[in-house]
């Protein structure tokens, strides 16, 4: 049998992805994709419909494997799909599919694959999130059924999380618990990556920010970064600046525009209207992001539109 590849990456380093390449068929989706990711964050992966962002989820978790290229995870190489690798993984895919049995008989069984499983944390999870643990999986509705594929995310404590459109199909008052959830229960050895269109959703809590664009990471910064470069906010408090983009509001026109000394005490950051100026106008955006970060800039806190 073969060894597996172990490949050394630095400690800092979650995931590191050199040139990878991937096509469904003949239909080539990354041609030479590459980024790391530093351990110990919570990473909000954005993108188009179309751009890989799903891909990209299972080629890091092993489901799929890149046609070439070099992808390590946790110092394993992702094509090996080894013990030790999947055992730290764990990827929950946007639309779950759960088996005919209780919450508690399908969380134990599940999470006895994986050596850290917190089976006290999963039952505490059940209860905070209103979960019956003894009813059959089947019965229950398709919010409730994701409440119980979260329990599970959350409590195996692998040291990478990958979730997939986390908060599609619970209602609000289920969103707003499972971020405070999710904050609260997530160590600092622990990083998680999610994928989502739902970002006012997650913005609270996301500390990081990569964004796919032409099948490409043309972002990879952190939050605070990005609101140290950038004010968010209403276009009449930052009237001497040019706007990198602008959009309508029930308040007045918002606009992103570099963040200068005039707009270092105001505005916040938003998340949509950083991923909308960037789409709209990519090269400025990407050009003045690429400069020396203002120190001097207080960061904000993020916006609410």
């Amino acid at each position: 049998m073969q060894s597996e590849t172990t490949t050394m990456i630095p400690p800092s380093l979650v995931i590191q992805a050199q040139n990878v390449r991937f096509s469904y068929g003949s239909h080539p989706l990354f041609k030479g994709l590459s980024f790391t990711l530093p351990a110990g964050s919570i990473t909000g992966l954005l993108g188009k419909n179309g751009e890989g962002k799903t891909t990209l989820l299972k080629l890091l978790s092993g489901l799929l494997l890149a046609k070439g290229g070099s992808l390590t995870v946790l110092g394993h190489s992702s094509r090996e799909r080894s013990v030790p690798l999947l055992q730290e993984v764990y990827y929950l895919p946007e639309e779950v599919q759960l088996p005919a049995t209780s919450a508690t008989q399908y969380l134990d069984g599940a999470g006895q694959f994986y050596p850290h499983y917190d089976a006290h944390l999963a039952r505490q999870l059940l209860k905070e999130l209103d979960v019956p643990p003894t009813n059959n999986l089947r019965r229950l509705s398709m919010g409730q059924k994701k409440k119980v594929a979260l329990v599970l995310a959350l409590s195996l404590r692998v040291p990478l999380l990958l979730l997939d459109e986390p908060t599609n199909g619970l209602d609000i008052p289920s969103k707003s618990k499972f971020r405070q959830l999710l904050v609260q229960h997530i160590s600092d050895e622990q990083t998680v990556l999610i994928s989502t269109h739902q970002v006012r959703d997650l913005e609270q809590m996301i500390d990081r920010l990569m964004i796919l664009h032409q099948n490409q990471v043309i972002c990879n910064e952190t939050i605070a970064r990005l609101e140290s470069a950038f004010y968010c906010g209403i276009a009449s408090e930052a009237p001497h600046v040019a706007p990198l983009y602008s959009e309508p509001s029930v308040w007045g026109e918002i606009v992103m525009t570099p963040r200068t000394a005039e707009t270092a005490e105001t505005g916040g950051f938003s998340m949509e209207l950083f991923f909308n100026a960037l789409m709209y106008n990519t090269q400025a955006v990407l050009q003045h992001l690429s400069q020396p970060a203002n120190d001097t800039l207080t960061p904000q806190a993020p916006l609410s539109l």
